[in-house]
């Protein structure tokens, strides 16, 4: 099954009047050794727009699939 994307952007000013600008970036993935890390490892060697960025946080985040009628979330997970 293929990931999915959503890309968000934000500005506005901080309360001491700078701008405040940036990307919001998520993204769902079956399988983060074949996604997520692999990019964060291109990302870690940096590129020609580098310079011009500041990266704040990366993070990763197991959420358990959907429940069956009468059933939990992550049943399937931890019942086998």
């Amino acid at each position: 099954m293929a990931g999915g994307r959503l890309v968000r952007g934000h500005d506005g000013l901080r309360p001491d009047g700078t701008p405040d600008a940036g990307l919001l970036f998520t993204a769902w993935q079956p399988d983060p050794r074949t996604g997520f890390i692999p990019v964060q490892h291109r990302l870690s060697r940096g590129d020609a727009l580098s310079r011009y960025l500041v990266h704040e946080t990366s993070a990763l985040f197991a959420v358990p699939g959907g429940s069956r009628a009468g059933g939990y979330p992550a049943q399937a997970l931890l019942e086998g």
